[in-house]
């Protein structure tokens, strides 16, 4: 397959920052068209009748969220209401614990589709809300410097998709160490994604060396990154010349001027149609 670089050039000014942000939502529309055709789609799980989710609910944006507390000792997991004073945010665990939590659409769409936010909850929603609007559910396991993907992030897939009929192949946002712990995750169970869109990702060489397994299994790469983000080079630009090498498909978009902040594009319906399109 083939790999797209897309940079951005800024003229001095306003109008120059327009034409940026135009280049960015035309490249990720080029992105959507493409992988339209190449639709991996929204592998069902194996319940033939999904468990609605119970316990303690709340909001997020508008829709009900539903939060769990993980033993990580025997990977237990039992309902937990989010204290009030969070709002919408997710708290840290307690010592030996993880949180978890999840968002539903009003009505779920074919498949039962879902996104996976690698890190940051709550940063920057407007994607994740978009998706809920289209039938995505919303997940989330606490995740910081020390909590990393793991033996918990494999029981959280299996609950939500063997007792809750979530697709078999969730789509990944990363910011930042989200864009690292999605590829952790991703490169561990290949055929356990449909998508990783990444914005200014971080990485590691382990994630380097198995990415043959991610392009084996045609999963599509899009990164947006700022041209002055330190990981851009050590990091994207290495991602995406190895994945070249292997066949994948990376498309790299380099907003000029730019740093590792903001994350997250304002514009969501590119973003969101290259996600859908993965699958329907």
């Amino acid at each position: 397959m083939s790999i797209e670089t897309m940079q951005s050039h800024r003229s001095a000014g306003t109008s120059g920052k327009m034409q940026g942000k135009r280049v960015v939502l035309t490249a990720l529309a080029v992105i959507s068209l493409g992988c339209a055709g190449q639709s991996g789609g929204a592998e069902p799980s194996s319940s033939s009748s999904p468990a609605p989710f119970t316990g303690e609910k709340t909001t997020w944006h508008g829709f009900d969220r539903y939060d769990f507390l993980m033993d990580s000792a025997d990977l237990s997991l039992k309902p937990f209401k989010a204290p009030p004073a969070e709002k919408s945010a997710v708290g840290s665990p307690p010592t030996g614990h993880r949180r978890c939590t999840v968002v539903t659409p009003k009505e779920p769409a074919p498949g039962r589709p879902w996104s996976w936010r690698g890190c940051y909850w709550d940063h920057q929603p407007q994607t994740e809300i978009e998706l809920l609007k289209r039938g995505f559910h919303v997940a989330y396991i606490s995740a910081d410097a020390t909590l990393k993907p793991g033996k918990e992030w494999a029981a959280w897939f299996d609950f939500l998709t063997e007792q809750h009929g979530l697709s078999k192949k969730p789509s990944f946002v990363g910011m930042s160490r989200g864009g690292e712990y999605a590829y952790v995750w991703a490169t561990a169970h290949p055929d356990k994604v449909s998508c990783i869109y990444a914005d200014n990702p971080g990485g590691n060489r382990e994630v380097l060396a198995r990415l043959g397994d991610l392009a084996s299994n045609e999963v599509p790469l899009p990164h947006v990154c700022g041209s002055l983000d330190p990981w851009l080079e050590s990091q994207t630009r290495v991602a995406e010349k190895r994945y070249k090498e292997l066949g994948g498909r990376i498309t790299v978009i380099a907003k000029e001027g730019e740093g590792h902040f903001p994350t997250a594009p304002r514009e969501t319906k590119p973003v969101v149609d290259f996600i859908t399109a993965r699958t329907q």
